[in-house]
Formats: C-alpha cells, structure tokens, sequence
C-alpha cells in the first residue's frame, strides 16, 4: 500500500516537477504584467535624455527614511488614518523574509520547509496581526465613512486590501495551525503565492502604485515649494502645453497619486468652494497622460468637448501657497512644476479666456511697468520727501522696496521702518533711483515672455549699479531674486545674496537698541516666506527680542494657511466666482482673530492688505495689523514706542 502513494502529499494534485513549472510560469507571467503596466504608465512617457536634480543627498536621504519608512508626515496630517496606514506598511517591510523564504520553496521544493517556526516567524505573526488590523481600520473607512476627500469608491482598493488579508490569514495559519507538507498546508502555501503573484499584477494597475513609487518622488521633492522650471532655450518650449511636455518627475508624479485627497482637502481655495482641486488636476493628467492626450489644458468649453483635460479656471485659482504640497504624503509637486506651468503653456500659446488675466498682463506691459499701474512720480515722491538715500555702488545692501512698499500706503510706512532699523544698526544701504516690478505677478499668472523683458531690465540695472546684496520686505520678490531670476545666466553671474528683511533684522538685532515692551500678539506665517523659504524661527525671534508674547494660531509655521494673494489672485481674482459666505482672506483673518490676540504681527506686503480687507468685513478694527519691521522700529531707544499704521 505505502508503494502506492506519492512521495508527499502534494503529488495528488500536481507532481513536484509539475508544481515547479506552473510556479516558475505563474511567477514569469505575474512579473511581466508588472513590468508591463509599469512600462505603459511610467517609462515608456520618460523624457529622454533626462537628468537628476541637483541637491543635499544627505537632506534627501533622510527625509525619504523619516517621510517613507517612518511615515511621519502620513501620521502627522491625519494621525488616526496614518498610525493604520503605517502598520500595514511596516507590517510589509517585516514580511520581506517571509516572503523570500516562501516564494522560494516553489523553486527549492515543499521538502524544504521548516518544521518548527523560530523567533523570526513569531515576529512576523505579530506583523500579521497588525497588518490585518490596519487594513480592517481603512477598509471601513474606505467604504463605511467614505470621508469626501478620498472620492469615488474604487474596485482595485477593495481588491488589494481581500488580498492583503489573504497573505496575512494564510500566513498565520501556516505559522500556528499547518504542518509542513501536510495537504492543507500546500493549499495553504498555494493561496498565499497566488495572492503575492495576484497583487504584483493588480498594483501597477491603481493608485497602489505609490508602494513603489513614493520613495522616489520624496527623495526628489524639494525642500521647499517647488519651482517654476526655466524653458529650453531651443524656442519650441512655451511651457506645459502637450502631453510630451512633462518632464520625469512630473511623470512620476502623476503615477505616485494615491488619491488620499489631502492636498484638495487642504487647499485654502476648496475650502471657501472653489472649484480647484489639486487631486483632480493630478488624476486628469494621470489619466490624459494613460489615454495618449495631446492638449492638457484649456476653456471650459474645451473640457467639455473632450480636447483637453484640465479646465483653466481651476488652475487661475491656484494661489500658488504650497499647501497641496506640504501634506501630500508622496512628494508630488503641484505648484510650480505643474499648475503655473500650465498657465505658461496657456498664455504662451493666447489661449487664456480670463478677463482678469488679460488686464493684468496689459496693465504690466505698459509704463510704468508695474501690476498697480501707478506712475512712477509716486515713488519718486516718496523716496525724495522721505529722504532715502540712493545705491549708487558703494553701499553694502540695496534695500529693494518692490511695488507693495513704493505704492502702497502701509507699504511705504513699512519701507520706512525699515530705514529707521537699517540707519540705526550703521548698515551702508540705498535705494535705486528707479524700480519696475520684478516680474513676480506676470510669471506666477503665466506671462514668461513679459516677465523675462522685466527681468532683462532689472538684471542691467543691477549690474550697472554693482549690486551684492539685496533685502525685501516681500517673501515674492525675494523668491523671485534669489530663485526665479539664477536660472537666467547673466543673473546667476553676479552672484547677489538676496535675503528676506526677517532675516536680516534677526543679524541686526545684537546691533539695535532695543526697548522690549510686554505686549501679546500672533504672528501669520506667509506662504511664501514660511514654506517657500523655510524661514519660521527668524521673525518669531524677532517679535521675542521685541517684548512680544506669541499666540500662535491653529494654523502656523510650515503649516500656516495663505490670507489669498498669492498667485497673483491679488490682482486676477475673481469675486464673482466664491460663492460661499467666505473669502480665503477672510477665513485666515478669522483664525487669527480666534487667538484673542491685539495685534497680528506680518512679515509681507500682500498680507496686510488681504487681512485688512477681512478686519473690515468682520469689522473688528480693534485688532492692529503690523509688519515686523514696524514692531521693531518702534521698540529703538529714542523712538516714541508708537506702533503707527497707515491704510
């Protein structure tokens, strides 16, 4: 009788050179399906040749390791949803070896497998019980609590997560009740190998991608708000038009999405009921993309027709904070290398219907060259009656008002300030004798072409003058100087330090008479400066050399909300389409407000208009609203200790 039966229970269904085979095939086949669909939607759209971008490996490295395989930043946002989102994560990184040792029993044979598990096995039954609870945890708030942020139910999300379950259940039954070869447990052992083999064909397949994906996209992200890239040189590049014009990270980009909804939920624009949704901008380019798409944006008639994919109305509401950018947990770049792109694409090609858009450009491309349209006798005036000296080569700094602190009445005050702060601290400075706008507003809404006429006029005008070092009041014109303007090579060659005047203030403070004087206050955090720049301790130890007490609002630092300039939505924003009973700048102004705070303390130019404007609506002009320098110039020994304001 014992001749009679197979040498191990496996042989009643397939003999042990057969099983062998239809492993080796299943593994084939289910390895180039991967790399199929991985070839469709990523390499085969790879811009060739293409190049690393520059950067601190170490920065990066470190972020990946913090962002990826400690999944800090998908904890931090929406920490219930992340510890669940980390376990099954981390639970996979544990399985690595398991997966090793089991996949090579199909190979090796089932005579090969251990009969008693060790302390390896144990650790990873404990993994396998908390990958289950994990996928338990999202898979009812998937489907159950349907938060609005994710969107639409998908088939594949509910597919990934029964086979997950699968690995895991089949796992720990292998480990506490199956023997090895007993018939169950080659059953067992089959299950669990289909399962693998069966998620490495539906991953590439959905937004499961991110699995392989994130790291890379995280490790090339940048530190801070991504940039405007500069345009080939060949002519033929008018920005973001075609599909073909994406580059490799932005290909990357669209395929990391794992559609968490986070950027689209944080998007100060959203959530006063704009229509823009920055997940929906990367899924219709994802899908453009996938569906061999030419145009990729365009009219609302356009989209409507099918010709293009995304609509540019969404993306003229972009206020270009970062906000998208500093929760999405994969690193995708919206902003810079995706949204204001598109604008540049749209307005190099005239194919903006935007009314606003259109009267910005023209009002920028006539005399005096500025988004205000105010002459230049207004400037001249002011520097004149309030006696700014004039750079003429020698000084160590241009101090560079820009258009918010020639024109604007607040401005001017704040301009001032800042002369009483630099005179005081024996800083050699002036001022030029004339200014046209840096180009920031043309550039962020999508005029490249004007921007680099403006831009080839300031860069002359620098030269001529000898310029080194440069401070601004405006987090935008310090961006546009020290990062917009290096990708111009005759810029880049005078080797300027520009600096944000919170930073140079902070040097100067050991040099400044300071008459600390006990007031409470809360500081906005602009977009630009706090996540553009990374600069958030500068100003905070500005306002505490100052006597200052910080209530900090909910929303600070890094993770501050816009007050709705940016972008160019100062100048371009459309009233007419918030129909909600609030504006961003009103929203912010009431988080602030929230702090019970006298005084909110600014560090841009932009800001206090936009919050003065909501301080009216909500009419509390019982709350002062004041630049750092005017704080600091009003705490110098021998000032009045006044805080005076004006507009």
């Amino acid at each position: 009788m014992s001749a009679l039966l197979p040498a191990y229970p496996g042989a009643v269904f397939l003999p042990e050179a057969a099983q062998r085979v239809v492993f080796l095939a299943l593994a084939i086949a289910s390895v180039w399906l991967f790399y199929r669909t991985l070839n469709r939607r990523l390499f085969a759209h790879f811009p060739k040749p293409w190049v690393l971008p520059p950067g601190p490996l170490g920065k990066r490295l470190w972020r990946t390791f913090s962002e990826v395989f400690l999944q800090s930043r998908v904890i931090r946002d929406r920490p219930a949803a992340g510890i669940f989102h980390a376990l099954v994560f981390w639970g996979f990184l544990a399985f690595a070896w398991v997966s090793t040792k089991h996949l090579s029993l199909g190979i090796l044979g089932f005579d090969h497998a251990e009969e008693s598990p060790g302390f390896y096995d144990a650790f990873a039954g404990v993994w396998a019980l908390a990958v289950l609870l994990g996928i338990c945890a999202l898979s009812f708030r998937r489907f159950v609590m349907r938060p609005k942020a994710l969107g639409k139910l998908s088939a594949t999300s509910g597919v990934v997560a029964i086979l997950i379950s699968t690995l895991m259940v089949t796992y720990l039954l292998e480990w506490k009740s199956l023997s090895p070869p007993s018939t169950a447990w080659i059953i067992n052992w089959w299950a669990h190998t289909l399962s693998f083999f069966a998620l490495l064909v539906v991953i590439p397949q959905s937004k499961h991608l991110h699995l392989l994906l994130s790291p890379f996209a995280v490790f090339f992200r940048p530190e801070t708000t991504s940039r405007m890239r500069p345009l080939r040189e060949d002519g033929e590049d008018l920005g973001m038009v075609h599909f073909k014009d994406l580059a490799w990270k932005d290909v990357l980009d669209v395929n990391t999405c794992v559609e968490c909804g986070r950027c689209t939920q944080f998007c100060p624009v959203n959530q006063i009921g704009g229509s823009l949704s920055p997940k929906e901008i990367i899924l219709d380019m994802q899908h453009g993309l996938l569906h061999g798409g030419d145009l990729v944006a365009g009219t609302s008639e356009e989209k409507k027709m099918g010709s293009v994919w995304i609509d540019e109305k969404d993306l003229f509401q972009c206020l270009s904070c970062g906000a998208c950018e500093y929760v999405c947990p994969v690193g995708i770049e919206h902003v810079g290398s995706k949204i204001l792109d598109l604008r540049r694409g749209l307005v190099s090609e005239g194919r903006v219907s935007n009314e606003k858009v259109v009267k910005l450009f023209t009002t920028m491309e006539r005399a005096p060259h500025n988004p205000w349209g105010i002459m230049q006798d207004t400037r001249k005036k002011f520097i004149e009656g309030k006696e700014f000296p004039i750079f003429d080569g020698k000084q160590e700094w241009l101090f560079w008002l820009g258009c918010n602190l020639n024109f604007d009445p607040h401005g001017q005050a704040v301009g001032l300030a800042m002369k009483q702060i630099l005179n005081t601290a024996g800083i050699s400075w002036g001022v030029l004798p004339r200014e046209t706008c840096c180009g920031e507003p043309a550039r962020r809404a999508g005029n490249e072409y004007l921007y680099q006429q403006l831009a080839e006029e300031l860069t002359g005008t620098l030269a001529e003058h000898g310029v080194k070092n440069i401070v601004s009041c405006c987090p935008h014109c310090t961006t546009m100087l020290d990062k917009d303007y290096r990708q111009i090579g005759s810029y880049a060659a005078l080797g300027i330090r520009v600096v944000h005047h919170s930073e140079i203030i902070e040097e100067l403070l050991p040099k400044l008479p300071l008459k600390p004087a006990h007031e409470s206050m809360t500081y906005h955090d602009p977009c630009y400066l706090a996540r553009g720049r990374g600069i958030t301790n500068a100003p905070r130890q500005i306002l505490q050399s100052c006597g200052v007490s910080i209530t900090e609002a909910g929303h600070h630092g890094e993770n501050t909300q816009c007050c709705g300039a940016g972008g160019a939505q100062l100048f371009i924003a459309d009233d007419r389409r918030e129909q909600s009973s609030e504006r961003v700048n009103q929203r912010r102004f009431a988080q602030l407000a929230e702090t019970k705070a006298p005084t909110i303390a600014v560090a841009c130019p932009y800001c206090p208009i936009m919050l003065r404007d909501a301080a009216g609506h909500a009419k509390r002009d019982d709350i002062a609203i004041l630049d750092l320098a005017e704080i600091v110039a009003s705490r110098i020994n021998g000032s009045d200790g006044q805080l005076k304001t004006s507009g």
